[in-house]
Order: structure tokens, then C-alpha cells, then sequence
């Protein structure tokens, strides 16, 4: 490309800017004058503070909070939640594990099974470490299992642990769990067992 038409290509493109930024000026409306801004401004803020007493206002809030604090109480103490939060402050200790079998508050209890167990699962593993609960956990999830990890507390002597078993479940047949359990054994070469599983 010579020069000269490398020249007449940039001032084509230069116009072109400068027409695309200013004609679209020239076709507007004409902006409102600063008079016209004033007058309407001052019109509406005349309106808007002679009809409003911040004081008023003020009052209002603070009296509907009160009305809606006392609906508030009034439900609660109707709903008798107090008494059931009390009620559970005396079977979960003050970490959150169930007092009669350590089993971490809202996560599956597994116990012994009993005569009138409905509801199995397969525990089958017991851990100090999170950590390697959660890889046997993931494990038994990419195999395709319910697999879960309850949390318990266990005491003894020495003090207490936490410590974390891995399951699978709920079942509700026990010779389903029966048939899990020794398949799990098999598989994953841990000593498998057939609990209750509660909740």
C-alpha cells in the first residue's frame, strides 16, 4: 500500500468517528434547559417534606417493631419451643452428641439390633481420623453405595473419643443387610457388620 493511499484510508476512518459520535447529537431532542431542571426538582422537594414529619415517621417504625417483637413472644411462648429446646438440653451434652449412645446430634444412630429393628444398615468401618472415614465414604460413593458417616462419642475410662463410622444404608430387610454385609466384607476386606440404624 503506498502512502498516499494509506493517508486517504486513515482520514476516512477519522471522519467516519467523527460523524458516528456527532450526528447522532445533531437528531436528539433538545436536553432540557437548567431552568426547567430547577423548577421541576423544587416542585417535587416541596412536595415530598411538606407531607413527611421525620419525627412521625420515626414513631411509626418504632411502634410497629414493638407489635411485631410482641406477636414474636407471644408465638413462642404458644408454641411451647422453649420447653422441647429444654427437653433436648437434657438428653444432648454441651458438644452436641446424643448423652444415651454419643452419636453426634442429627446424624443416623446406629446401635445393636434388637427384636424390633425395621430399619438396617451396614457398618463397616470404624476410624479415629475423619480424614480416612471420608475417603472410604467416597470410595463406597463411586461404587454406587448409600454410603454416610455417623460421628459418636465414645467413653471410657481414659476419657472420650470421637470417633467415625462409615455405613451403608437404611435397609429394610434384614437379610438384605445380611447379603450387603457379606459382600462388603469381600469386596473392601473389612470385617462388615449388620447394625439398627435409627434417626
Amino acid at each position: 500500500m503506498n502512502e498516499v493511499t494509506r493517508y486517504r484510508l486513515i482520514g476516512t476512518i477519522f471522519l467516519l468517528s467523527l460523524a458516528a459520535i456527532f450526528l447522532p447529537m445533531i437528531f436528539d431532542a433538545p436536553a432540557p434547559s437548567l431552568q426547567d431542571v430547577a423548577s421541576t426538582s423544587d416542585l417535587n422537594n416541596t412536595q415530598t417534606f411538606e407531607n413527611v414529619d421525620p419525627r412521625a415517621e420515626v414513631e411509626s417504625l418504632i411502634a410497629q417493631m414493638e407489635q411485631e417483637q410482641q406477636a414474636m413472644d407471644q408465638a413462642f411462648a404458644d408454641s411451647k419451643l422453649q420447653e422441647k429446646v429444654d427437653g433436648i438440653r437434657e438428653m444432648v451434652d454441651a458438644d452436641g452428641y446424643w448423652v444415651e449412645n454419643g452419636t453426634r446430634f442429627g446424624e443416623p444412630i446406629l446401635l445393636p439390633i434388637g427384636d424390633e429393628t425395621e430399619v438396617f444398615a451396614v457398618q463397616l468401618a470404624t476410624f479415629d481420623e475423619q480424614v480416612n472415614a471420608r475417603k472410604m465414604r467416597e470410595r463406597l460413593l463411586g461404587d454406587g453405595e448409600e454410603a454416610f458417616i455417623s460421628q459418636y462419642k465414645q467413653r471410657g475410662l481414659s476419657g472420650e473419643k470421637i470417633r467415625y463410622r462409615v455405613a451403608v444404608g437404611p435397609m429394610l430387610s434384614h437379610t438384605l443387610a445380611k447379603e450387603k454385609r457379606t459382600s462388603y466384607t469381600q469386596t473392601y476386606g473389612v470385617e462388615a457388620i449388620v447394625v439398627a440404624m435409627t434417626q
